[in-house]
C-alpha cells in the first residue's frame, strides 16, 4: 500500500532560493521508494515548480521571505503567536480535506511555527501519524573570544525553549521527531531543550565526477594546467568573499606569480560592516587568471563547473556559518575535491569526517593566501586523498540515505 508524505514549506514560491531543488531531491529520493509525496507551498508558487512536484498553493506568509517587509507595532515579541495563527488558518482545513498523512516533513522550522504544529499534533483528528520538524537555523551564537558557540541570554530564545519542551510527550510516544543536520546544532538545542534531536545528512544528488586528479596529471607528476581554485553560491560578507578578493590580488603579485586559475561567483556587490560595497574590482575584473561569474548558475553549468574545479575555497565567517551547512562543501568532498575552509565550525567538522584539506583560522586572509601556496605546492597529495575519501560522503549525503532515516524513525507512534 502507498504511503503519503506532506512536506510542507512555505518559502517554497520560486527557483532563486535552495528549496526547490531540496524539496525536489527528497521528493524523488522517497518516491523512488514507494511514496506518495505532495507539497504544501507558497500561494505565489510559480508553474515551473507546480509542473515538478505536487503542489498545494497555500502560504500567503512566509517568515524568511517576509523578513524585509514593515512590521507591526510589537510584532518582534507576539509574531510567533500570530504566524502560528496563520499557519493553523492554512493547515487545518488542508489536513481535514485529505486522508490522514503517514508522515509529515516540515524542512524550515522556526519559533513562528512551533505552536501551529504543537496544538495539530495535540488537537487535530486528521494528525499525521509522524511529524519530523526540522530546524536550519540554530540558536546559539559565535563567541569570538572563546572561538565556541554559546547560547545567549534572549527572551525569544526562551520562548523558543518552553514551546519546544511542549513536545516531549510527543516526541517520548515517537509521533514527532526534532531534527538538525549539523552536530553544533544538536549541541545547541540539546542543551536548550534537554529533548533529543536527531542528526540528518543534508541531501544531493549524484553529480558529475571530474576524472581521478591522477589522469589530469603529465608523467612529471606536474599538473597538465594550471589548477582552478574556486568559491561559488553568491558573493557574500559572511561567506568571506572580501577576503577570497584580497587573497587573490596578493597572489597575482609579480612576487607571487603563482600559476593558478581563480573562480568566483559574484553576481552583486555587498555591504561590509563599515557601510562600504565592496565588488570584484577592476584588476580581478581584467586579470586572465581570474574568471568571475555575474549571473545565478543553472543546474547544469553549475555541475559542468564543478567538475572543471580542483580546490575549494570556503573562508566563511564563523559568527554566521558555525553551526551552518554548506551545500557548496558537500558537494566537493562528494567529488573527492580538496578545499581550504575556515577551523572551528561545520566546515571543519565535516571536511574532517569527509573530505581533505587546509583549514584556516577565522577571518586571517594571511592564512587564507597562504593556504593557497600550499594547496598549490601539494596539490597531487590533497587530491589524491580527497578523491580516495569521496565514496564515504556520496554514500551520507546520498538522498537515499536521507530518506532511509527520515521516513524511517526510530520510534514509531503507538496507534
Amino acid at each position: 500500500m502507498t504511503k503519503s508524505l506532506l512536506v510542507v514549506e512555505e518559502a517554497l514560491r520560486d527557483l532563486k532560493a535552495h528549496w526547490f531543488e531540496y524539496i525536489k531531491t527528497i521528493t524523488q529520493a522517497a518516491e523512488a521508494q514507494g511514496w506518495q509525496v505532495q507539497v504544501a507551498a507558497h500561494h505565489d508558487v510559480v508553474p515551473e515548480i507546480c509542473q515538478e512536484l505536487k503542489v498545494f498553493p497555500l502560504f500567503r506568509y512566509a517568515r524568511y521571505l517576509d523578513n524585509h517587509k514593515k512590521k507591526l507595532p510589537g510584532e518582534r515579541y507576539y509574531g510567533f503567536l500570530l504566524h502560528s495563527w496563520r499557519c493553523l488558518v492554512v493547515l487545518v482545513p488542508l489536513l481535514g480535506k485529505q486522508p490522514r498523512y503517514e508522515h509529515i516533513f516540515v524542512p524550515t522550522v522556526l519559533i513562528h511555527h512551533l505552536l501551529a504544529w504543537w496544538m495539530i499534533m495535540t488537537f487535530h483528528p486528521q494528525r499525521p501519524q509522524h511529524l519530523t520538524l526540522f530546524f536550519v537555523a540554530n540558536p546559539g551564537i559565535w563567541d569570538r573570544n572563546t572561538q565556541k558557540s554559546i547560547l545567549p541570554s534572549s527572551p525569544l530564545l526562551g520562548i523558543q525553549g518552553f514551546l519546544l519542551r511542549r513536545f516531549q510527550k510527543l516526541v517520548a510516544q515517537g509521533t514527532v521527531t526534532l531534527a538538525v543536520e549539523t552536530k553544533g546544532a544538536k549541541r545547541e538545542f540539546e542543551e536548550l531543550t534537554n529533548l533529543p534531536f536527531q542528526l540528518f545528512p543534508h541531501p544531493v544528488p549524484q553529480l558529475i565526477e571530474s576524472s581521478p586528479p591522477s589522469l589530469r596529471l603529465s608523467s612529471s607528476q606536474e599538473l597538465s594546467s594550471a589548477p582552478t581554485f574556486a568559491c561559488y553560491g553568491f558573493a557574500r560578507y559572511e561567506k568571506g568573499s572580501d577576503m577570497f578578493k584580497t587573497a587573490i590580488e596578493q597572489l597575482l603579485t609579480p612576487q607571487q606569480d603563482i600559476p593558478v586559475q581563480f573562480c568566483i561567483q559574484w553576481v552583486e556587490p555587498f555591504s561590509l560592516p563599515d557601510g562600504s560595497i565592496c565588488e570584484p574590482g577592476s584588476l580581478l575584473r581584467q586579470h586572465p587568471q581570474v574568471t568571475i561569474i555575474d549571473r545565478p548558475l543553472q543546474s547544469h553549468d553549475y555541475q559542468t563547473l564543478l567538475s572543471k574545479t580542483d580546490c575549494m575555497i570556503l573562508p566563511y565567517r564563523n559568527s554566521s556559518y558555525h553551526g551552518r551547512v554548506s551545500r557548496v562543501a558537500i558537494e566537493a568532498v562528494c567529488l573527492g575535491i580538496p578545499l581550504i575552509y575556515t577551523q572551528g565550525g561545520w566546515l571543519e567538522e565535516v571536511i574532517g569526517e569527509f573530505g581533505v584539506g587546509i583549514g584556516i583560522q577565522d577571518e586571517s586572509t594571511e592564512e587564507l593566501t597562504q593556504a593557497v601556496i600550499t594547496m598549490w605546492k601539494n596539490f597531487n597529495e590533497y587530491a589524491q586523498l580527497a578523491f580516495r575519501k569521496r565514496a564515504k560522503a556520496q554514500q551520507y549525503f546520498s538522498p537515499e540515505n536521507l530518506c532511509q532515516q527520515l521516513l524511517s524513525p526510530k520510534y514509531r507512534p503507538k496507534e
